[in-house]
């Protein structure tokens, strides 16, 4: 009998759910193919979609969880019970899943995987005694193992990337995950029939840009890498993905978009990975293979791309292929504290020679990514990256806190000089993030924490006033001018 599995994504923790995008949950899709693939039986039940642009306050996701997913269980029967927590923000959510499925199925095994349990494994099972298991890092393999061992198949201390408790909460067995997939073309393409898709044409993207003026429905996103090579001291990115830059192939990537093109009518497309750039001749190759196949799409790269890997040659090529939308890694404008402290190893004479080749193409619409608050950062330091933020032709920027994610350069500098006073145990309930912070983890060495908040707003404010002085919409470029 084949084992029955169910996966399930909890929303993130918030009074009032107001994301702008409903982003299908390919993490779990990817292991659900990959399960499939072994003779597995996979149910997805995605309680973020569920929750997409309503309320979520903790008594209407107490009777979500009650009524609904209490429902799903008990028709579908499930042998384990998978729940990823890619984030911090959902993990509030995913202890009331977990709490309330353990108590009414006692006997179901919980696993969880994700990036924020990968970091705090031993912290989380040492306190959350309803989760059985928690997978690091890449999962498709290490689950795979998990569910043939409970099935009765192999040992668990065979398992690699795998924490789980023995006899007791004090007793705790970490296996580091040491083993990554080296070559991600031989993964399965990722397999959408788990969801219906129906349920995610809810979001409304009739006002995103589109300056080749087509109907955009809902964006597919594709991850056509994986891991970082290399090291800021803010990101545990490759913490989580393994020490080596992986890539899928450009045909692998060409190959996956154009069966979304023909098969669900896909032509917005999102490279979620940070480095989908970082083989130049590979990203060639994925344009020119676009253009090949006629598909007429747009695609954006939201999550930043590196700015070192990006040239007049790797530009051309994305436009031509329908490239509407970037986000740039900036981070600082300060040398110092760019590479420094947070040795990302980019001069600002390569920033100014992009963002300004990137800026030549009207109908690209431009935003930067900046971090303010390290703990070396000054106010002089801060006014280098005002006056970068000033000169550069962005159309938006993102200006955040610093995140101090435990395994980071930056969380052990913290936590030795005293900049944060929080025990590590404490870490698993905090929402540790940078997107839309609004106050800072901590409070840099010369600065006080209203001085970054002060800072932060004035940045958004020469923005705003720069968007006001011209005619366009705010989705729409500054330097737009619609094609004849």
């Amino acid at each position: 009998m084949k084992p029955r599995i169910m996966l399930v994504n909890p929303p993130k923790s918030r009074t009032h759910f107001t994301g702008c995008d409903n982003y299908f949950p390919l993490g779990l899709l990817s292991l659900a193919t990959v399960l499939k693939v072994d003779n597995i039986d996979i149910k997805i039940i995605d309680m973020e979609n569920t929750f997409y642009g309503k309320e979520i306050n903790p008594e209407i996701l107490n009777s979500y969880i009650e009524n609904e997913l209490h429902y799903f269980i008990r028709d579908y029967k499930p042998d384990i019970i998978g729940i990823g927590c890619l984030f911090s923000g959902a993990f509030d959510s995913l202890k009331k899943v977990v709490r309330s499925i353990k108590f009414k199925y006692p006997a179901v095994p919980i696993v969880i995987g994700g990036i924020h349990p990968t970091t705090l494994p031993r912290e989380i099972l040492h306190k959350y005694v309803d989760i059985d298991y928690i997978i690091l890092g890449e999962g498709e393999q290490s689950f795979l193992n998990l569910i043939r061992c409970l099935n009765g198949n192999g040992a668990l201390t065979g398992i690699d990337g795998i924490a789980f408790r023995i006899n007791s909460a004090d007793n705790i067995c970490l296996q580091p995950k040491t083993s990554f997939i080296a070559d991600l073309d031989a993964l399965p393409q990722v397999d959408y029939s788990f969801l219906n898709l129906r349920e995610y044409y809810n979001m409304d993207t009739s006002k995103w840009y589109s300056p080749n003026n087509i109907k955009i429905g809902q964006p597919f996103p594709i991850i056509s890498s994986r891991s970082c090579p290399q090291r800021c001291s803010f990101c545990s990115m490759w913490l989580v993905h393994g020490p080596r830059f992986r890539a899928r192939s450009s045909e692998n990537v060409i190959n996956e978009i154009g069966y979304l093109y023909d098969i669900y009518g896909a032509n917005y497309f999102q490279f979620m990975d940070d480095n989908m750039t970082f083989d130049k001749k590979r990203t060639i190759e994925i344009c020119n293979g676009i253009l090949r196949k006629n598909l007429n799409i747009q695609f954006d790269t939201p999550n930043g791309l590196a700015i070192s890997r990006l040239d007049k040659e790797v530009i051309d090529a994305m436009i031509s292929a329908g490239w509407v939308w970037t986000a740039v890694a900036v981070e600082s404008g300060s040398d110092y504290i760019r590479n420094k402290v947070m040795k990302k190893g980019l001069s600002a004479e390569k920033i100014y020679e992009v963002v300004s080749e990137l800026a030549k193409y009207s109908n690209l619409f431009i935003k930067g990514f900046f971090i303010a608050g390290m703990p070396e950062d000054t106010l002089d330091t801060l006014e280098e990256t005002y006056k970068m933020i000033k000169e550069l032709p962005f159309d938006k920027i993102s200006v955040n806190f610093p995140a101090p994610y435990p395994g980071t350069e930056l969380f052990k500098y913290c936590m030795e000089h005293n900049l944060i006073n929080y025990k590590l145990e404490d870490y698993i309930d905090i929402e540790v993030s940078q997107d839309g912070d609004t106050y800072p983890h901590f409070k840099p060495h010369n600065l006080n924490c209203c001085d970054l908040v002060d800072f932060r707003k004035k940045c958004f404010d020469f923005m705003r006033e720069k968007r006001a002085s011209c005619s366009f919409p705010s989705n729409y470029p500054l330097r737009f001018k619609r094609a004849i």
